[in-house]
């Protein structure tokens, strides 16, 4: 009588379930035998979906007493006091939604929120006007040449053949001809405006005067970079797109839900009993990237009234884990101030300034710029042991604290410890300025120094190939100061700057937009989904022993900064300099984020999400994404992949007629790319839109173009970005780590390997690096 008592109490609780009838359902449980394992699993579960993630450990735990040989109660008991751990029942940061008059209101900057001008002298040295002279003289001249001969050069040998590019299959000097001609045509043809014809972005009236400082400094929100556009680039205004309208409305076009996104999610992400590791990278390469999206892209909160409904499969787990028949998925925030003119027929508002400005630092609005800083000598808070404060919900205190684990957090506090050290610098060679001025110039060095750390150390670490090197560098660099200079030596401005983007490079040189006002685009943002590089744990070293393993979906929200109590900041360094991220391939995507737990969404699929998001954006499927970058369509998915088990998946999830290839999904054709580049950690597709933003992002911005010199960043500021690079700001601030493999390595986003003789497989960059020609294989500190 009593089973029968538990069946039916578990059948009807299990119904409520569905029905999302929580309370009646533990009304209904305590109705039932307190030592049955059943009844405490399902209270477990109930309470899990409520998201009070410690009772729902507490029923867990009992259900695994009585029942201490089910690995589904121990599964939900570790998960439960994960949860509980990060404390992720609660809303990071609150709640909001974009509004349309606030979008609409004019950039909002009081004069006194920056200094009126900056008070530094420029010292002209002797020959200055003759060496600008010819540096402009020379770069006319290189600009109209390599204009002709570059396009001329695409034109006549082409760049693609059947299906792929082949760049990488020319010497080296063609390879890069090649690129540079595949820049221009994405310059020309892919940088398209969502703003109506005339109209300034953010619907901004003209004839607006900036505050006094605007010329100088850069404004919390990102307005005024350009002067005469006031909103160009700012938070609160639209993403750009790299795609036609037209192609936009035919993917908005299509269902969204079609084929079923988790579906795709388990049967071409799912990660399986062991993940693929990348091994020329460090997990510090993953969150550094997570780290500058940061900076760059955030759509907001997702809304929680208006959700898809993805329908689970009868087979799917989650059904019978979570007793679930459909998962839920917020629909992204519209844009409030479309309207009848748009020629777009969907467009969204990025909460973060567009610009590459260290936001995820000091914050994409006034207030949390003030909030954050302290006061004193242009410094930002921080705690009497150098760490983040935090919050009364326990998140370090930052600029951005979205989607937050330990991994941003190691970020945020090495670069404001960077911009603290920046402002001691500064006050040593400018004793008379205040802490406004102390800050701004600060903030300006430290966020160009990240730049520069991405463009010419981190893309080459995820990218190591010799022809890409190179254009890389010379993008910061140019070509001349690459060729004529080594290591340190290298100016980012040379003493004879040449004004020309490839000989000269593009930092330092004129601003140039190619007709289109600058915002991150859509395209930008998709091809930025990159989890697959997470791991499922944090392995806790301490020196070459592994302390622990710390799941990751432990380490996120709260769980970040109990995480740093425990172990120390620079333990956490050096355990994820020794660990490798995963490949950015088919069926390496994150266990636990394809069953993760967010505020307000206790069961949440990342991986059907990344897709869904893509489709509900207007992004088009993989096919027209090529076609509208200029590259081939795929005609066959043995085109994509000659593996026949991807193919049959591929086939199994979008179909096998000759047309159902144009359904494949933007993010699983680029996983699923198996020809590519020599040395790529992703495809081609990817590239192009990587090749289109590297350049732009620092062309478009005055602060690393007109502005880029002594007058605005100072001599020694200057200086501090050209001589400092990641592994010298580590060492500056955890100086014990000269002692780990970081002193054996060069660049910091490899794996601080210890031995003499470095793996080149491990180590691609020092075969190409000209500094190491004499044996590059040794390590730096032998």
């Amino acid at each position: 009588m009593e089973t029968k008592s538990t069946e039916v109490v578990i059948s009807t609780a299990r119904q409520l379930i569905q029905e999302q009838k929580y309370d009646e359902a533990l009304r209904l449980l305590n109705q039932g035998t307190p030592a049955d394992g059943a009844i405490a699993g399902m209270t477990g579960l109930v309470y899990f979906l409520k998201q009070d993630y410690e009772q729902a450990a507490e029923f867990y735990r009992q259900a695994s007493q009585v029942d201490p040989g089910s690995e589904e109660w121990k599964y939900m008991l570790r998960k439960s006091e994960a949860n509980a751990f990060a404390e992720i029942h609660q809303d990071i940061p609150e709640v909001y939604h974009f509004e349309r008059e606030k979008l609409l209101g004019e950039p909002g900057i009081p004069d006194e929120a920056l200094p009126p001008e900056l008070q530094y002298r420029v010292k002209r040295g002797p020959g200055w006007l003759i060496r600008t002279g010819v540096g402009h003289a020379f770069g006319a001249f290189m600009s109209a040449a390599m204009a002709g001969m570059t396009w001329s050069f695409g034109k006549l040998f082409g760049y693609r053949d059947r299906v792929w590019t082949n760049w990488y299959r020319r010497p080296m000097f063609f390879g890069v001809m090649t690129l540079a001609y595949m820049r221009e045509r994405l310059n020309k043809y892919n940088l398209l405006s969502t703003y109506p014809a005339g109209a300034l972005v953010g619907f901004q009236a003209t004839g607006q005067t900036p505050p006094a400082g605007a010329a100088f400094f850069r404004t919390p929100n990102g307005s005024w970079n350009n002067l005469e556009n006031p909103m160009e680039g700012a938070a609160g205004t639209r993403f750009q797109r790299n795609v036609d309208p037209k192609s936009v409305k035919q993917a908005l076009d299509m269902d969204p839900l079609t084929p079923n996104p988790r579906t795709i999610s388990r049967l071409l992400l799912d990660r399986g009993d062991q993940m693929k590791e990348v091994p020329f990278l460090n997990l510090l390469a993953a969150a550094w990237i997570q780290f500058q999206n940061h900076d760059w892209i955030s759509y907001g909160e997702p809304l929680r009234n208006d959700f898809f409904t993805i329908p689970l499969d009868e087979d799917d787990p989650a059904r019978k884990r979570f007793w679930q028949t459909k998962m839920f998925v917020g629909k992204t925030q519209q844009d409030p101030t479309h309207g009848e003119k748009d020629v777009y027929a969907k467009t969204f508002i990025n909460e973060c300034t567009h610009w590459w400005d260290g936001s995820q630092l000091y914050g994409s609005d006034l207030e949390t710029v003030q909030w954050l800083r302290s006061g004193i000598d242009g410094k930002m808070r921080l705690n009497s042991n150098d760490t983040l404060p935090r919050d009364k919900k326990g998140i370090e205190e930052t600029g951005y604290i979205r989607n937050w684990w330990v991994g941003l957090a190691l970020m945020h506090t090495i670069f404001i410890r960077e911009h603290n050290a920046i402002c001691d610098h500064l006050k040593e060679h400018n004793p008379d300025w205040d802490d406004h001025q102390l800050f701004q110039v600060a903030r300006m060095i430290n966020a160009a120094l990240i730049a520069k750390i991405h463009t010419v150390e981190w893309t080459p670490a995820v990218l190591p190939n010799a022809a890409a090197e190179q254009g890389l560098n010379a993008n910061w660099y140019g070509i001349l100061t690459n060729l004529l200079h080594k290591g340190k030596d290298k100016k980012t401005v040379a003493d004879i700057n040449v004004r020309n983007p490839e000989m000269g490079g593009v930092v330092g040189n004129p601003v140039e937009k190619h007709g289109c006002p600058y915002g991150l685009t859509q395209e930008f943002v998709e091809v930025y989904r990159l989890h697959s590089l997470l791991p499922e744990t944090i392995h806790v070293r301490s020196g070459n022993h592994e302390i622990t393993e710390v799941p990751l979906y432990q380490a996120r929200q709260a769980g970040s900064g109990k995480l740093t109590d425990l172990y120390g900041i620079e333990t956490l360094i050096h355990s994820f300099a020794t660990q490798n991220p995963g490949q950015l391939v088919l069926n390496n995507y994150p266990h636990f984020m394809r069953e993760l737990s967010i505020p307000g969404n206790p069961v949440y699929d990342m991986g059907a999400v990344d897709l869904l998001r893509a489709r509900e954006r207007g992004v088009p499927r993989y096919n027209e994404f090529r076609r509208q970058l200029g590259l081939n369509p795929i005609r066959t998915f043995s085109d994509l992949n000659d593996d026949p088990e991807i193919v049959r998946k591929l086939e199994t999830c979008y179909g096998s007629e000759p047309g159902d290839v144009e359904k494949l999904d933007l993010m699983i054709g680029t996983l699923g790319e198996a020809h590519r580049p020599t040395g790529f950690g992703f495809g081609e597709t990817l590239f192009q839109i990587f090749l289109l933003n590297a350049t732009r992002r620092l062309q478009a911005d005055r602060f690393y173009t007109d502005c880029y010199d002594e007058a605005h960043y100072t001599r020694e500021g200057l200086e501090w970005i050209d001589q400092n690079d990641f592994k010298s700001v580590l060492l500056r601030h955890y100086p014990e780590l000269v002692n780990t493999g970081l002193a054996n390595i060069k660049n910091a986003f490899e794996p601080w390997d210890e031995r003499e003789r470095l793996d080149p497989a491990r180590h691609p960059l020092r075969g190409f690096d000209k500094t190491l020609r004499k044996d590059p294989w040794k390590g730096d500190r032998w």
